[in-house]
């Protein structure tokens, strides 16, 4: 009876059923989905709810396979419910996907689960997850490297489904279906240790008990609690912050402002880039950390058009204020531009929201140009003939970059500097007529470079955003 207290007092905390719900339970002939069940039968007048039973046979086992869901029907035929009990070749499912024999099952059999609410009207879909399952999912999550989304572990509510057992222990479910002379099958690939889970669950869960915490399970239960509930509250911190931060959105890309983003807490802007990831991808997958790190790189870096590749053909860029997530042919295409240089002045280039400072100063006054990051250049201003202009690069442009003895195609070049594809329409070129004599960036030309001759010294730099002076093209 107490068994069936905490059970009802679990259903009413997470609000599982409401009065007249009609709940399809998943059983497999298990101890932990029969007691389910059982529970569940004796509820069902207090909870005024209507209940219906679903097997999937996924021919693994043959003959034992069918041996459970037999009694899956007879059981259900006991307690005088209606049963769905259907069968799906797995293994070829397998086959055919690559995908591993579990996670084959699992796909397989939640699609089962939902093709069976719907044509019976199905509100809830109850599992027999519990304690044991609950503490072996949020070590599992743990050894493959999580945050507090994964230490949530199973969640009691997800949707449609609901899993009552949650807190409860595999011993008192066990102890529960033998005072009840309920009937259970034993599936016997969850001895085997081929399988990691199974190795958590036999060997490393028992060994943590005896030598560490005897109270193991029930401490990572906690945990999988205040995980859950503290990611919940920092997932509708990040949902807020997504609306802030979100500037543009088209059906394959986002546009965030990025200073909206960096003026926040790092937890947030996390769940932000993997919150814009599943969007456009529409999985319910995640990013790797190494993945995330490479986002805030591009959010940190005011030189923009570095590409960041994501899985499933995501692709990121940061363009002066604005980071870029896209798919396809959606990507941050760069207009045709040609600006006048000022000089002395600032020159606003819009199209990647950069800004190119032009100064004049005596060769006394000038750096050493080998101190000079990539995004500055210092040129021999009296070698310099022809107006000055910045512009994006065309087909058959050339350069003669600082350092070697002929000039090449830009192209060539920027292949050269492992400058990729996607970034180089975002290099600013300072021009002098026809000649490139500073690929943006990048390098400065040779034939412009400062000499012990040289006397007046054009000093430039590309500056983030629309700067203060600058000329409004």
């Amino acid at each position: 009876m107490a068994l069936e207290q905490d059970v009802r007092l679990f259903i009413d905390k997470f609000r599982m059923i409401s009065p007249g719900d009609k709940v399809l339970v998943g059983v497999s002939g298990g101890p932990d989905s029969v007691a389910l069940l059982h529970l569940l039968w004796r509820m069902k007048g207090e909870l005024h709810i209507s209940l219906a039973v679903a097997h999937l046979n996924h021919m693994f086992r043959g003959e034992e396979a069918r041996a459970d869901a037999r009694l899956v029907e007879e059981l259900a035929k006991g307690l005088g419910l209606p049963v769905h009990v259907e069968e799906f070749d797995v293994p070829a499912y397998r086959e055919r996907t690559g995908l591993s024999a579990q996670d084959a099952a699992r796909r397989v059999r939640y699609r089962f689960f939902e093709e069976v609410a719907r044509r019976i009207g199905a509100s809830r879909v109850a599992l027999g997850h519990h304690a044991d399952d609950q503490a072996e999912t949020i070590i599992f999550n743990f050894l493959r490297g999580t945050g507090p989304a994964g230490l949530k572990g199973i969640p009691p509510v997800r949707g449609k489904y609901i899993r009552p057992l949650l807190d409860v222990r595999r011993c008192e479910i066990e102890r529960y279906c033998r005072e009840h002379s309920l009937p259970v099958r034993e599936d016997a690939s969850n001895k085997k240790t081929i399988y990691t889970r199974n190795r958590i669950r036999l060997e490393l869960i028992p060994r943590l008990e005896a030598e560490y915490n005897p109270r193991l399970v029930d401490a990572l239960v906690h945990l999988g609690h205040i995980c859950r509930e503290e990611n919940d509250y920092l997932e509708e911190q990040a949902a807020l912050l997504y609306g802030r931060a979100l500037k543009t959105q088209k059906e394959h890309s986002l546009l965030f402002t990025v200073p909206e983003m960096l003026s926040s807490p790092l937890a947030l802007v996390r769940r932000v880039l993997r919150r814009a990831w599943r969007h456009l991808t529409g999985t319910e997958g995640d990013l790797s950390y190494l993945q995330v790190e490479s986002l805030l790189a591009l959010l940190h870096n005011p030189a923009g058009g570095k590409v960041v590749e994501l899985p499933r053909g995501v692709r990121a860029s940061r363009q002066g204020l604005v980071l870029r997530l896209w798919m396809g042919d959606d990507g941050p295409g760069v207009p045709y531009y040609c600006y006048p240089l000022v000089v002395p002045g600032i020159t606003y280039i819009p199209e990647i929201n950069s800004s190119i400072q032009a100064r004049l100063i005596s060769i006394s006054e000038a750096p050493d140009p080998r101190a000079l990051s990539a995004r500055e250049a210092l040129l021999d201003y009296d070698a310099i003939s022809g107006p000055l202009a910045v512009r994006r690069r065309r087909d058959g442009d050339r350069f003669h970059p600082l350092g070697m003895a002929a000039g090449m195609k830009l192209k060539k070049f920027l292949i050269e500097q492992e400058v990729p594809r996607e970034e180089r329409d975002y290099l600013p070129l300072v021009v002098a007529g026809d000649e490139i004599i500073w690929v943006g960036g990048v390098r400065p030309g040779e034939p412009w470079k400062v000499t012990p001759e040289t006397k007046t010294c054009l000093y430039l730099q590309i500056l983030e955003g629309e700067v203060q002076g600058a000329l409004n093209c």
